[in-house]
């Protein structure tokens, strides 16, 4: 008997650059060299086969404008991804639903179920929460019955694969057995699988014009979960060590936060740079002394910053503004990859990138262990096979 076929359902795949594509691609095709019949339900035009993958184009574009535009377009998505999905969905099939767009899981959940195919629902983040943490209780209430769709849905599935441990928890917490819940860190890309070269630091670093500099980096989205205010107070109390520059390498809806800042402080040693193109990331990311990654307290829970795994792949030390005593803290302490500072601290931050530009054989050390950290636990092929034993129990209990 041959294996089940995988339907995956997320907004964007390839060639589209978002996060959550270049994951789904990068698990979608390597799937297909394993031998899994896979399809995607995504948006785009041209429907047909790459790389193996069977792919359902919903017809409307991955861009959109405003808050009313965007939740237009995730109308409009789901409603195709719904008919898409209720013509190509058979019995036996295992439906693997993302959180892009929010609640998705909660529109499709029941088509899959009724035509007797599993439901996995992978979550990259955790929605309506995220609107709560962001507008407060109060404003965010009346979002509770989406949440109580979205609960029924996850408890409905047969596995919940989330990024990490206290996500699950945060999962658990809404009904959904422990025994349903799988953690599957994301990957880092896999262009970062080989490190990049000397050479292709070098080149990096003179075409940034940084050579001599030690260069403090932000890579990724500058999104709303993300804390820089300890950044900003760390790069004023630096700013007279005129070696030392700050780079933020990306785009995102903080970026023009982060950017008035950086003027009203009048830092001389911020920069601003466009994201990397994927094939270039391993370089990128390299070429940097140090690389920051960022979260807010409140959306510890419900979010995980994957930036962390390509980061770590690039053999770089890591110093997360976040919680102190959270998961990702407690990661670098137990691999000696990095270290972690308050949102609120940003002299400690200071203290400690002056204590490391000062002692280069410790980061080199660290980076060592961030490349080994990488190796252990952020692997794409690792994720793969994980992704198999989620699988291989759905069919098996079908």
């Amino acid at each position: 008997m041959g294996r089940s076929r995988v339907i995956f359902i997320n907004r964007v795949y390839r060639p589209s650059q978002a996060a959550t594509a270049q994951l789904l691609t990068d698990l979608a095709e390597g799937l297909a060299r394993r031998g899994w019949p896979v399809h995607v339900i995504a948006t785009g035009e041209k429907s047909g086969e790459l790389q193996g993958v069977t792919i359902h184009r919903t017809g409307e574009g991955e861009q959109h404008g405003g808050l009313i535009s965007r939740a237009r377009n995730y109308w409009r998505f789901i409603r195709r991804a719904r008919e898409e999905l209720a013509r190509l969905v058979q019995p036996g099939d295992v439906v693997v639903v993302m959180t892009d767009p929010p609640l998705l899981g909660a529109a499709l959940t029941g088509i899959a179920t009724r035509r007797s195919a599993r439901v996995i629902h992978w979550i990259q983040d955790i929605y309506p929460e995220i609107v709560t943490a962001h507008l407060g209780v109060l404003l965010g209430w009346p979002l509770f019955p989406l949440k109580i769709k979205r609960d029924t849905a996850w408890r409905a599935g047969h596995r919940c694969v989330v990024l990490g441990e206290t996500m699950a928890r945060q999962v658990a917490s809404q009904g959904v057995p422990r025994d349903r819940l799988a953690v599957i860190p994301n990957w880092a890309p896999r262009e970062l699988q080989a490190a990049a070269t000397p050479a292709e630091i070098t080149a990096q670093r003179a075409d940034w014009d940084v050579a001599n500099k030690f260069v403090i980096a932000y890579s990724g989205n500058l999104g709303r979960v993300h804390e820089f205010n300890a950044i900003i107070e760390a790069a004023a109390a630096l700013q007279t060590q005129t070696e030392i520059i700050f780079l933020f390498i990306g785009t995102g809806a903080r970026l023009a936060d982060v950017r008035s800042a950086v003027q009203v402080n009048q830092l001389r040693n911020v920069r601003f740079l466009p994201p990397a193109p994927r094939e270039k990331l391993a370089a990128s990311l390299a070429a940097a002394d140090v690389q920051l990654v960022t979260l807010k307290p409140a959306f510890a829970p419900l979010v995980y910053p994957s930036k962390l795994a390509g980061v770590l792949a690039a053999g770089r030390p890591v110093i997360f503004i976040g919680p102190c005593d959270g998961e990702i803290a407690q990661l670098l302490e137990r691999e000696g990859c990095g270290d972690a500072v308050a949102p609120e601290n940003g002299v400690q931050l200071g203290e400690i990138l002056t204590e490391w530009y000062t002692d280069s054989a410790h980061r080199s050390r660290m980076g060592q262990q961030a490349r080994l950290a990488y190796e252990n636990h952020f692997t794409a092929d690792a994720a793969i096979a994980r992704w198999e034993e989620v699988f291989g129990s759905a069919v098996i209990s079908q």
